[in-house]
C-alpha cells in the first residue's frame, strides 16, 4: 500500500533503553561505556542514582555508533562504583 508513510522503517526509530551499573574500572577510568545495541542511536538520556538519590546534575553524555559514553562534568564526577545509570538512546 501506497502513502503517505510507506518506506519509512519505523522499527529503527524505536527508542532503546536500560540500566547499568558503574564498575570500578569504570570509575576510576571516569567514564562508563555501554553498547547500546542500537547503531543508529544519535540522542541519549541519562539519569544517575548514586546511594538511592539522583545525582545526575551535569553528567557529559555522548552518543556514538550506538555506544552511550557517560563521564565527567563539572560537578557531577563518576568517582563512585555501583552508581547505576539509568539510560534511553533514540
Amino acid at each position: 500500500m501506497a502513502g503517505p508513510i510507506s518506506g519509512i522503517d519505523f522499527a529503527s526509530k524505536i527508542p532503546v533503553g536500560g540500566s547499568h551499573t558503574v564498575t570500578a574500572g569504570e570509575a576510576s577510568a571516569n567514564a562508563a561505556v555501554i553498547n547500546t545495541g542500537m547503531a543508529n542511536a544519535a540522542y541519549g538520556i541519562v539519569q544517575i542514582i548514586r546511594s538511592g538519590k539522583v545525582a545526575t546534575s551535569d553528567a557529559a553524555v555522548a552518543v556514538a555508533a550506538g555506544v552511550l559514553t557517560v563521564g565527567d562534568g563539572s560537578t557531577y564526577n563518576m568517582a563512585q562504583k555501583n552508581d547505576v545509570i539509568n539510560w534511553i538512546v533514540f
